[in-house]
């Protein structure tokens, strides 16, 4: 037994020296500097600890023979595999710091190769401790005292009070941004509600339609622009609180503690960037929310169709479903496609209800897809340009470009028929693709929709000539959604510069509320862990733990409720025109408490 022990022993100095190396190179620090000991050692008693775990785990038969714990087995498994993919991210994201320093190939191929082993033990090894501390202690975390309840039902001065919180504590927000913030995207839409520009779908037409309602209901109250400018704002402040407040009313509801409650209200209420995205004019907003909403209504199915309950028997839950699947469609140009690529896992998912589902869904997608298709072209909805879908091709294409890479004459005459070729290099942002699709709409992009074919052949030959380049573009243009990180844009301020003679009018104004302001929306900067709330991989790694966690609690049928949510980061991965705005990962981070107690859950015995 000593010799098993000395064997653990060196394989964890050997792991914990890889890993000191990756957290050497990742951090940029000298292998001359004290961290190299002081990170090895770390990882090396963490290390430890976890083969302490891994002995507790084994069980002896016939008094010969060591062997893990089913529970114990698949907890490693787990582990392994989502350690070796959060260690293939790392080095996809961080390759220029890994390799830092090294001219050579070879010796950049052996510094990535021995980065991700390092990765990979860091990770495997903090897995498999957070899945133990985990499956001890999850009914403590929910803060459940009999996990077969299902009715309890918070105080109905409660259902009051949170709404009140909340507004309570967004309302120095809209006061200091009054009459709410509105940013290019935002004064595009306003100036279609109010009728000076023609209608288009670019913005979801739909969210334009509620702002040209309580517009025009401010100003028949109000008489004034920026009262019903303000109409708006709290219209969507008192919506917003009011499914949060459904939100912690259904997590109490299932099992979530007062505890794990107040922290989610904490969150919902103090996080700077959750009150200035109350008062924000986008659609994000709102699709955020009506995202959250259906992910409630799956999620209260989920725990229906687990109890042996039949739909049918509860038609309030069906409708509600649907009516929040159809605002997601609506309300952001990738949530149809959201809605569709969730719609086979929720009838497979839930394949005993498919009667009632499937008939339902595909209405739904059909009445949205008619919507924006032939009732937007009876009123004269312009639809988004074809260029706006082409952010990834658009900067791979352009990254080939800048990286000064050969092409034929008959390619260089087809990119110049559409854009001026010799501008691609000097508008190209690895992590912004709008300056190269305005290159696209000021040369001619008729040209382009009249000859897709074309331009399709073109972008795969030149991937296959220059695959690297094109996975360089990749990153660089995606990797804030799947890689933690810092944002690019957090929030606005206040009215931008327009032509339609709108300004701020700051109710909070002077140098005192500005100062408060600017604290508390770089303290992300200074602190860390408070700085992961601002980082939307972060969000996503949480979503994929959180996912396998219910599959190793026996709660697979949970792992539907993740479905739409990696559905939105696949969707930003193909289209994204940022690379790292929090607004576009809103609703997954709005939606992490759902999903943190969707994945803590265990089976009802």
């Amino acid at each position: 037994m000593t010799g098993k022990r000395n064997l653990w022993k060196v394989a964890a100095a050997l792991e914990a020296w890889f890993s000191s190396f990756a957290l050497i190179r990742v951090c940029g620090l000298e292998t001359t500097g004290i961290f190299s000991l002081v990170f090895f050692f770390f990882c090396f008693q963490i290390f430890l600890l976890g083969a302490g775990r891994e002995r507790e785990d084994l069980l002896t038969r016939d008094g010969h023979r060591l062997v893990l714990s089913l529970s114990a087995a698949k907890r490693r498994k787990a582990s392994a595999a989502l350690g070796l993919f959060f260690a293939l991210l790392c080095p996809a994201c961080e390759r220029e710091t890994l390799t830092e320093g090294l001219t050579s190939p070879l010796f950049q191929a052996v510094s990535l190769l021995f980065c991700a082993a390092g990765f990979f033990f860091l990770f495997f090894r903090g897995l498999r401790l957070l899945f133990f501390y985990l499956e001890k202690r999850t009914k403590r975390i929910l803060g459940l005292r009999n996990p077969s309840l299902q009715d309890q039902k918070l105080p109905r001065q409660m259902k009051l009070l949170i709404p009140l919180i909340l507004l309570c504590c967004w309302l120095p927000w809209f006061l200091y941004q009054f009459p709410g913030v509105m940013t290019p995207d935002s004064l595009s839409q306003y100036s279609q509600a109010m009728g000076l520009s023609p209608g288009s779908d670019h913005h979801p037409f739909a969210h334009t339609l509620l702002i040209r309602l309580l517009l025009s209901l401010g100003t028949a109250l109000f008489h004034n622009v920026y009262a019903a400018i303000a109409c708006y704002t709290a219209f969507q402040m008192l919506l917003m609180a009011a499914i949060l407040c459904y939100c912690l009313c259904i997590l109490y509801r299932y099992g979530a503690g007062k505890k794990l409650c107040f922290l989610f209200l904490l969150f919902y209420a103090c996080v700077p960037y959750n009150g200035n995205f109350a008062v924000t004019m986008w659609k994000d907003v709102l699709f955020s929310g009506f995202l959250l909403l259906f992910g409630l209504f799956v999620y209260q199915l989920l725990h229906l169709y687990s109890s042996g309950e039949r739909l049918k028997r509860k038609p309030g839950l069906l409708i509600p479903l649907l009516l929040s699947g159809l605002l997601v469609c609506l309300f952001r140009s990738n949530g149809l496609y959201l809605f569709l690529l969730t719609l086979p896992f929720l009838v497979l998912g839930l394949r005993r209800e498919w009667k009632l589902l499937l008939p339902g869904l595909l209405l739904t997608a059909a009445l949205a897809l008619c919507i924006k298709g032939p009732v937007y072209d009876a009123l004269g909805v312009a639809k988004p340009a074809f260029s706006e879908s082409l952010s990834i091709p658009a900067q791979q294409i352009a990254r080939v470009v800048y990286e000064g890479r050969e092409l034929t004459q008959e390619q260089i005459d087809l990119l110049d028929r559409t854009v001026d070729y010799d501008s691609i290099a000097a508008y190209y942002q690895p992590e912004l693709s709008d300056p190269v699709k305005a290159l696209i709409q000021y040369g001619d992009p008729e040209y382009l929709d009249a000859h897709k074919g074309e331009y399709l052949k073109l972008w795969l030959r030149l991937g296959l000539r220059y695959p690297a380049d094109y996975w360089n573009a990749f990153v660089d243009q995606t990797h804030g959604y799947w890689y933690p990180g810092n944002p690019g844009l957090t929030v606005n301020e206040s009215i931008s510069p327009n032509d339609l003679g709108l300004s701020g009018q700051s109710v909070l104004a002077g140098t005192p509320a500005w100062k408060i302001a600017e604290i508390l929306n770089k303290l992300y900067t200074i602190f860390p862990l408070y700085g992961l709330l601002y980082s939307i991989g972060f969000f996503t790694w949480a979503a994929v733990f959180w996912c396998a966690n219910c599959a190793l609690n026996g709660r697979k049928r949970n792992c539907l409720l993740f479905v739409p949510f990696f559905a939105l980061i696949l969707t930003l991965c193909l289209a994204t025109p940022v690379a790292a705005d929090l607004r576009y990962g809103y609703p997954l981070i709005l939606s992490m408490p759902l999903l943190l107690c969707a994945g803590l859950e265990v089976p009802i015995k």
